[in-house]
């Protein structure tokens, strides 16, 4: 049984997502605030973050979590040790506290789990698909529209680029269910009729 709870952290309106396993819990992009509710969590299962990329908004409680694992794609990996490459400068925090926590490459993930790189908002930018069923997107693609690629890292080709290798799984799998780091889920099916980046 699978349950897949959102968190709203609320001072930059990025969404925060637990993915509840049998024995795993998966924090996908742990923003600022959400860590308070995340506490309850940490003395039940093997808990791991996702970070679909290193922006401050979508990293910024990820040393308040106490996790096992931490899962980021390699080129997105300097945004974690350097406060300017990941904007966290501008929100106040010099540094992530990440001392002891294990950071490992996409590659790791396993299971019901697989990475697909998609550059273009960061040279890291990832979606997480689980289980051919749920597909968590980030700052890649959002109900009706993309991520910008005008911040640091960012490439409106490779961005183009990713968003036609998405548009071939969505057809694929229409009744896939899209959850964005901003704004509210949605599907592949609506996404191909409604984002007109998609049309």
């Amino acid at each position: 049984m699978i349950e897949v709870r959102r968190l709203l952290a609320e001072a930059l309106d990025e969404n925060c997502y637990v993915v509840m396993e049998d024995e795993r819990i998966t924090i996908i992009d742990p923003g600022y605030g959400v860590s308070k509710e995340l506490t309850a969590l940490e003395d039940k299962k093997h808990l791991r973050a996702l970070l679909t990329h290193g922006h401050a908004d979508h990293i910024f409680d990820l040393d308040q979590i106490e996790t096992d694992e931490i899962i980021i794609h390699p080129m997105d990996k300097p945004m974690l040790l350097h406060a300017e490459k990941s904007l966290l400068n501008l929100l106040g925090k010099n540094t992530l506290l990440l001392e002891g926590k294990k950071v490992l490459s996409t590659e790791a993930l396993r299971d019901l789990w697989k990475c697909l790189y998609t550059p273009g908002h960061t040279e890291g930018s990832c979606c997480f698909l689980y289980d051919e069923r749920f597909l968590f997107t980030g700052d890649t693609v959002f109900a009706t529209s993309i991520g910008r690629t005008d911040l640091p890292g960012g490439n409106q080709h490779r961005m183009m680029n990713s968003i036609n290798q998405l548009k071939e799984l969505f057809a694929k799998m229409p009744d896939l269910i899209v959850f964005p780091g901003h704004g509210p889920q949605t599907t592949s099916r609506i996404i191909l009729r409604e984002n007109p980046f998609f049309m």
